[in-house]
């Protein structure tokens, strides 16, 4: 008798927080992941397209600009995100995942992500909201990168 107590009762706990958004969506969020995301693809799989395709045209434009000849991709593939010392090298997904992540959202369609490394550099990522950008691939999430990412070219 008191087991079938405890299940409405349970049900009812999970429900409430389903409601209120716990445990569901990660629309606060988005942005830090899509960040992580590009990070991963550039840093530890070393994927030159998936990464430019978290990048609005434009963005990748500019990132590639500075390299005569280069598409966004191959200038990708030579991105690395390195501090003093060999061993600030990031360039598998867990040190990717393990960077301090904090998003600053600016309204419901701009955000800056700050990646801080340990003893490395800092990257402010400007992300916007936009759907359908004709990128070879679309990236699983509608953020995309519109600056901030050139400190990812040895050298800058």
């Amino acid at each position: 008798m008191r087991t079938t107590r405890v299940l409405p009762i349970a049900l009812a706990s999970a429900l409430a927080l389903a409601s209120t958004g716990c445990g569901s969506g990660f629309e606060r969020d988005e942005p830090q992941t899509a960040a992580r995301d590009f990070l991963s693809d550039v840093l530890a799989t070393n994927n030159g397209q998936r990464a430019c395709d978290f990048m609005t045209q434009r963005a990748q434009r500019i990132f590639a600009g500075d390299q005569p000849g280069a598409s966004c991709r191959e200038v990708i593939e030579r991105a690395q995100l390195v501090g003093d010392g060999d061993e600030l090298r990031v360039d598998t997904t867990g040190e990717v995942k393990d960077l301090e992540y904090s998003t600053e959202k600016s309204g419901e369609d701009k955000a800056v992500v700050t990646v801080k490394t340990n003893g490395g550099p800092t990257l402010r990522l400007t992300l916007a909201h936009s759907e359908g950008l004709g990128n070879l691939y679309e990236a699983p999430t509608p953020w995309r990168i519109t600056g901030g990412a050139e400190p990812l070219i040895k050298g800058s």
